[in-house]
């Protein structure tokens, strides 16, 4: 198709996302494309006229660049995705100061975000620091688009619900407009989470084909169905929010529990006599930081079940102002050397980079145990705050 730049560029505007607060719905797609594409950075970016700015980033640290910086500018011109195995190599690139200077990227692949109508508007894309020869593989590829296709959606109704809001604005009291102002949030809240659920589904029945495909390379099946099982998870915290329908919280143990079943039902063919035991108090959790919680339980017990021993402990409460997240086994302890943000494990990296963002969390290891225990310090929120927490333990 066809495009002018101005045609563009008012599309982008009438989206009205440009220089929004970081939104956690836009931290997901970030997440779950670092996670299954193996990459350190992760962008969600829209193409201004003079910048490009991230509505998400993961890895990077900043929330816009300039022009001369952007490599998404020129997918806008091509395919649906594009891919550059080495950057550096690249005339377009070679001297663009994020491949010359810090943090010297290498690798990019990037879906582009398209209206309805066909115009560009940025891209869905990830970077490494490492060039990488074969691209993108099949279900990477899958996913980006699919998580391209995700986030268009989610301006699509954005740009919906400012349209209506501005209907009723005209028409109707304060109080009228701000009831049905929540309304819509929940409908929009249930719809996002039952699109990616959707899309995740997809994701795993792709995974789960090629590990079939791939059963006489053991290992690489082994990885795929772990692949698989992970995508199910992070769907499952999706079911649960899409099913509870609230807009602002969710009922932490209960939504810790669903996750806890399903991680114990994912690995029940590897688990033998292991089980995955939870308690966790009972009270209000901001629905919009659920993804990010259960993102890192579900890392954390995921490294227990795979190189831990014995029953896996999870536990969540408040102490002294703040939430205390422990996850342990019964396995040896942990080197004395050992840290997370060091670590070679995908999950582990994830885990200190999610810290390291809004959670604003502190990862601690707990060596006066003799086995495997990490804990996690989170801020408690004005909500939690005053709920009566009362406890809840479970055992799957």
């Amino acid at each position: 198709m066809e495009w002018h730049e101005a045609e563009r560029l008012a599309a982008l505007r009438r989206y009205g996302i440009l220089d929004m607060p970081l939104d956690p719905a836009f931290d997901d797609f970030v997440q779950i494309a670092a996670h299954v594409c193996e990459a350190p950075v992760a962008l969600v970016s829209l193409v201004d006229a003079d910048r490009q700015w991230f509505a998400a980033e993961i890895g990077l640290g900043v929330r816009q660049t300039s022009l001369d910086r952007s490599v998404c500018v020129h997918a806008l011109h091509g395919a649906d995705v594009l891919v550059v195995p080495d950057l550096s190599q690249d005339q377009r690139f070679d001297r663009n100061p994020l491949v010359t200077d810090g943090p010297e990227l290498r690798f990019y692949a990037g879906a582009v975000l398209k209206t309805p109508e066909g115009l560009p508007l940025g891209t869905m894309c990830v970077l490494d620091d490492k060039p990488r020869p074969g691209g993108l593989t099949e279900r990477q590829a899958f996913t980006l688009k699919a998580l391209a296709r995700q986030v268009m959606a989610q301006l699509e109704l954005r740009r919906s619900l400012r349209q209506r809001t501005g209907a009723w604005a005209a028409k109707d009291a304060a109080i009228r407009q701000m009831d049905v102002l929540l309304a819509e949030k929940d409908l929009l809240m249930q719809e996002v989470h039952h699109r990616m659920k959707n899309s995740l589904a997809t994701v795993q029945a792709l995974l789960l084909l090629l590990q079939a495909k791939a059963i006489a390379l053991p290992e690489i099946a082994q990885q795929l169905l772990e692949a698989a099982g992970r995508v199910h998870t992070f769907g499952g915290m999706h079911e649960h929010l899409y099913r509870t329908g609230a807009a602002s919280h969710v009922n932490v143990a209960a939504y810790l529990q669903d996750l806890v079943d399903d991680q114990q039902t994912a690995f029940a063919s590897t688990l033998e006599s292991r089980t995955i035991i939870l308690e966790a108090d009972s009270a209000p959790w901001p629905s919009f930081g659920a993804p990010t919680l259960g993102l890192i339980v579900v890392e954390l017990v995921t490294n227990a079940l795979k190189y831990g021993k014995g029953a896996v402990k999870v536990t969540f409460r408040i102490e002294d102002g703040e939430w205390l997240l422990t996850v342990e086994d019964e396995g040896q302890d942990l080197p004395a050397d050992f840290a997370s943000s060091h670590s070679k494990g995908f999950g582990m990296r994830l885990v200190d980079r999610l810290l390291q963002g809004q959670t604003r969390g502190v990862l601690e290891i707990d060596r006066t145990r003799g086995h495997t225990c990490f804990r996690v310090r989170l801020n408690a929120t004005s909500s939690s705050k005053m709920a009566h927490a009362t406890p809840r333990t479970a055992a799957a």
